[in-house]
């Protein structure tokens, strides 16, 4: 934890954001699935003109460019829950560094994925020989090249249930995860022994559940980032963009860690570019599909 009086430099989103990749009309190849209510269909078969993303990730690939996956779905209006989930978008950036790839709409739309649970709140992880996307249901997916997958189980795991976030540090990987209204962690020197979960945030308001939790390193401390869902709140759930910070001198220590910033945003990534820029992500805030803006530590 972080004493009282240590600076910790604030996360500010510095200027607007950049709608950099907006789903196209695809097929909807999934079964057929209803809302609960049974008010909104999806499908199978169909062509819907618009999409909608959610949980995402990036990843550098061997051509140089950056990729992006994550959750998509068929947009009706209406419907803010998880119905139809279960495809996973694959968007690419022009040539260039990540920097020069924040432009408008200028993300290619590939092929959706469907293997292992990538649609599902997917991590992605450079593991040096070849990429990982991990899901919410811990399905493992790996490719030599982010066009060609190949599905290798589930990694075994303790702990959480959604939203997963890998981070390498110190030789070895660390995992976050969510699980009801805290943040688990594990941790791995293989990518495939996992240690028992570590509770290192836990809300200190109960209706308070945490998503698409983030953690990154900066100026010798780590700072958390997690989405608010709040069970009190119906209008926050689905797409809530507000978004907390957090900073502790360990990253497996959040416990008691007062809230450092609010961000107006929805599921967010922290990229730093080639030049030493950094990035946040959001989506379906404030423009459908991805946006993404300069991040400045003041």
């Amino acid at each position: 934890m972080v004493s009282a009086n240590q600076h910790c430099p604030i996360p500010r989103v510095a200027d607007r954001f950049t709608n950099i990749y907006k789903p196209g009309p695809s097929l909807y190849t999934l079964p057929t699935a209803t809302t609960p209510d049974g008010n909104i269909t999806y499908t199978q078969g169909t062509v819907y003109p618009e999409w909608r993303t959610n949980d995402h990730t990036f990843i550098k690939g061997p051509d140089g460019r950056w990729h992006c996956f994550g959750i998509t779905k068929p947009w009706v209006s209406g419907d803010n829950g998880h119905s139809g989930e279960g495809l996973c978008f694959h968007a690419v950036a022009p040539a260039g560094t990540l920097t020069e790839a924040v432009a408008f709409q200028a993300w290619q739309d590939l092929p959706k994925i469907q293997v292992g649970d990538c649609g599902w709140a997917p991590a992605g992880f450079d593991l040096g020989n070849e990429y990982a996307l991990v899901g919410s249901h811990l399905g493992l997916a790996v490719s030599p090249d982010l066009h060609t997958w190949e599905e290798r189980g589930k990694l075994a795991v303790k702990g959480g249930n959604r939203d997963p976030y890998i981070l390498r540090l110190d030789g070895q990987y660390v995992m976050l995860r969510c699980e009801n209204n805290g943040i688990n962690a594990v941790v791995s020197d293989d990518f495939l022994n996992w240690s028992d979960p570590i509770r290192i945030y836990q809300p200190e308001v109960e209706s308070y559940h945490t998503e698409s939790p983030v953690l990154i390193p900066y100026a010798g401390l780590f700072y958390l980032f997690w989405t608010l869902w709040d069970t009190a709140d119906p209008s926050t759930a689905g797409y809530c963009p507000r978004t907390y910070v957090h900073c502790s001198e360990s990253p497996l220590d959040f416990l008691g860690c007062p809230v450092l910033a609010e961000i107006t945003v929805h599921a967010p990534e922290i990229i730093q570019s080639e030049d030493g820029r950094w990035f946040i992500s959001t989506t379906d805030h404030p423009y459908r599909g991805i946006g993404m803006a300069p991040l400045v530590w003041e």
